[in-house]
Formats: structure tokens, C-alpha cells, sequence
């Protein structure tokens, strides 16, 4: 167990060197984040995790697979020092390297005056994005996430937010804020891409593999009308960043069937986030265990009928 001194002395050092790095001119970040990124790979770290998680993603392609893997590693070598900006210059790291774009369409979703719920995954990087958000769009963005550990850990990544403008609410208990927030025209940012047993989650195709995927978003948005923005963001060969807001989803409507209208649009949520990973596939974070639990496929009727934790 870390004491709040051994706490209080790694967050110091992890500050300093975030303040270090975000001063780095860009091409000497990158440098640093392939090299970060070849030790991973050197030590194998979860790379069993990344083989399975391709080969199921991309079926009988090697080759692919092969390079995806690998480019991962370099993604997740810049991601990791990058992330490390929360503690130093985020805000001003956002406003020199990363291009904006489609702000329009979150304007005019704003003006609904419903709120506007933001969908994206772990493709790129996410505090980047938000900081984006809150920096350049002036969104007042609130995050939906878990709480970070140690605690002093999940406060100074809380802290570290709240200078780009970025605020958040911790699951499981997220409702009550959420709705507020929305009542009060702000905007709310939900991943979607992240494994979600029975019964809050429902087995939705994600590369073609039926994977457990939370209802949540699907029962607030037909709950609250609120627009659904889908948000892409990634790196360019040259470090620079682009975030790019797209046009609102459409909602589809199935009246007779409560719970199939939830799964559906679920799938169609995850459909649009497929096709933006697919886009960089080498910036999808694929360490994480998404693929588990019944793989299988799509049993008749199966969205139709809850289905039971085992």
C-alpha cells in the first residue's frame, strides 16, 4: 500500500516530468513515446491480449494483424507520456497541436436545448479530446467515468481536467448528474466501447463479433431527446492532433419493442465507432479486454429478451 507520502512524493514526480514533456518540442515527444512504445513490446506487455483481440477483429488477415499489433505499441508508447499532460500544459498543448473541426455541428445540436451527448471510444487520445472540447468548443463537458486509484491519483487527474474545462461524474451512481447536466444544455461524454455483461449490457456486433455493450447511453437518449454526436479523434504522422465532431445520429424507433429499440441503436452506435476505429486502427487501445464473455452468435430474438448474468 502507498502511504500519502510515497503518494504525495510519485504525483510530484509524475507532475514534473508532465510539465517536462509537454515543453519538448513535438517531434522529440514522439521520439520518446515510439521509444516508450518498443519497450512495451520488447516486454510483451498484454501482448497476448493485443494478438487476440486483432485476429478477432481481423479474421485470416496476418499481415494486418501483424502491423496493427505493432503500430499499437507506438500509439500506446505517445498515449501513455502524452497523457501525462493532465498534470503539466494540456490546456496549451491543445491550443498549439490540435486542428478542430466540425464545431459547427455541436453549435447548431447545441441550440436544441436538450444537452448534447458526445459518443466516442478509446480510439486516439481521450484526454486529449476532451480537453479539445472544453478548450476549443467551450463545450462544458462533463465525462462519464470511473474513479481512479489511489485516490490521490484520481484527484489530480480531476484537478488536472478541471484547468481544460473538463469535468466528470463517476459510475456507478451517474444518473441524477447526468440529467442535470443535460437540463442545464451542457454536454456529456460517453465511450462506448468497453464490455458490459447481462443484465445492463446487451451482445451487439463490434468487427463482427457479438460482445456484451451497456444499454446505458441508448436509455438516455431516448429518455431525454438529447442529440448524440459522434466525436473522432487521432494522431497525424506529424504529432499534430485532429478532433472532428460529425453531424447527429439518427434515432431509430421501434415502438412495439422497448428493448429492442434500446439494442438497436446501441449497435448502431457501435457501428459508427467501428468505423472511425477502422479508419486508425493502430490507435484503438487494443490492451483492453473487449472481447469477453459469450462470443458467440447472435441468438433469434436474442435483443428481444434480457438475458441473465451467468
Amino acid at each position: 500500500m502507498v502511504t500519502n507520502f510515497m503518494g504525495t512524493l510519485i504525483l510530484m514526480i509524475i507532475k514534473i516530468f508532465g510539465v517536462f514533456f509537454t515543453i519538448l518540442p513535438r517531434s522529440v515527444q514522439l521520439v520518446l513515446g515510439n521509444g516508450l512504445g518498443l519497450l512495451l513490446r520488447v516486454i510483451g506487455f498484454r501482448f497476448r491480449v493485443v494478438q487476440q483481440n486483432v485476429a478477432l477483429a481481423f479474421p485470416g488477415e496476418s499481415q494486418i494483424q501483424h502491423e496493427i499489433a505493432k503500430k499499437s505499441y507506438d500509439h500506446l508508447g505517445n498515449l501513455l507520456l502524452e497523457i501525462l499532460m493532465v498534470f503539466g500544459f494540456m490546456r496549451q498543448f491543445v491550443l498549439k497541436s490540435v486542428d478542430f473541426f466540425g464545431i459547427e455541428n455541436f453549435r447548431e445540436a447545441q441550440k436544441l436545448g436538450r444537452g448534447v451527448i458526445i459518443l466516442s471510444s478509446h480510439l486516439g487520445n481521450w484526454e486529449v479530446m476532451a480537453a479539445a472540447g472544453g478548450v476549443l468548443a467551450q463545450a462544458d463537458l462533463m465525462l462519464v467515468t470511473k474513479r481512479l486509484k489511489p485516490e490521490w491519483l484520481h484527484q489530480a487527474v480531476q484537478e488536472g481536467r478541471l484547468k481544460s474545462g473538463v469535468k466528470a461524474c463517476y459510475e456507478p451512481r451517474t444518473l441524477r448528474q447526468i440529467l442535470s447536466h443535460l437540463k442545464k444544455n451542457g454536454t456529456v461524454g460517453f465511450v462506448l466501447d468497453q464490455y458490459s455483461g447481462p443484465p445492463v449490457g446487451v451482445r451487439v456486433p463490434f468487427f463482427g463479433v457479438p460482445v456484451g455493450t451497456s444499454l446505458a447511453l441508448a436509455a438516455l437518449v431516448k429518455r431525454t431527446k438529447a442529440p448524440v454526436l459522434p466525436v473522432e479523434n487521432y494522431r497525424k504522422s506529424d504529432g499534430r492532433w485532429v478532433v472532428r465532431v460529425d453531424p447527429p445520429l439518427v434515432w431509430e424507433k421501434f415502438e412495439e419493442d422497448s428493448r429492442f429499440e434500446l439494442a438497436a441503436n446501441t449497435a448502431n452506435f457501435v457501428q459508427v465507432l467501428e468505423k472511425s476505429i477502422r479508419s486508425h486502427p493502430e490507435q484503438w487501445l487494443w490492451t483492453h479486454r473487449r472481447f469477453k464473455g459469450d462470443l458467440g452468435p447472435l441468438l433469434r430474438e436474442e435483443w428481444k429478451t434480457p438475458r441473465a448474468r451467468k
